[in-house]
């Protein structure tokens, strides 16, 4: 399995042959990282198998870089409104939409959906789901990969859940290290120094390849 990052909390998963967009076309955002150029331009030209979204902020969705794909009608494209279609399966991928609820303060209408990605591996893909709604959620299948904002990894009860979850979790949505106002990386760093877990979070554009 392959997990590249295109964007500030969005990825594009290689499993089983299958290439999956998740939240990976967006826009700046208050200092996070948007999708560069070059690999919107990747992506377009060799259209991954499914593009999913799990809300529609612009930092885990740009309208105008989606724009092609719905023009063109390029590949199947999910979003929260596709929760009320169930599950859908490309090749031995099934792709299920979970409803969650969005982190700190609920905006008035905003829908939100998290990706439970099957296949060789099950992946939970969060968006930016709040961590502890998952707490004892018996109904879903154990991650193999949990990829999630880094509000899963900067307080020690969310870190705490996480690792009941899974022991591979690959942590997003965090800005340049030298350019964190917010001091996210600091968070981070400090609850899950020393963890039992595999961590990674990757850099705009790296590829993590996990067995």
């Amino acid at each position: 399995m392959e997990i590249q990052r295109t964007g500030n909390a969005g990825v594009l998963l290689k499993l089983d042959g299958v290439s999956i967009l998740l939240d990976g076309l967006c826009d700046r955002v208050e200092g996070y990282l948007p999708t560069p150029p070059a690999i919107a331009q990747q992506l377009l030209a060799d259209a991954p198998d499914l593009l999913a979204f799990t809300h529609y902020h612009k930092d885990h969705c740009s309208r105008a870089l989606l724009s092609p794909y719905r023009k063109e009608n390029l590949r199947p494209i999910l979003g929260p409104e596709s929760l009320s279609e169930g599950a859908v399966q490309v090749g031995n991928v099934t792709v299920r939409p979970v409803e969650s609820r969005h982190l700190g303060r609920i905006e008035p209408g905003l829908e939100h959906v998290s990706y439970i990605v099957t296949g060789s591996k099950c992946v939970w893909f969060m968006g930016d789901a709040a961590p502890i709604q998952w707490k004892n959620r018996t109904d879903l299948p154990r991650p193999d990969v949990l990829i999630a904002p880094y509000a899963y990894g900067n307080t020690k009860a969310a870190w705490d859940l996480t690792c009941s979850l899974t022991s591979e979790v690959v942590l997003l949505h965090l800005p340049d290290k030298d350019k964190d106002p917010y001091g996210l990386w600091e968070g981070v760093e400090s609850t899950t120094r020393g963890c039992a877990a595999d961590l990674w979070i990757p850099k705009l554009g790296e590829t993590i390849t996990i067995d």
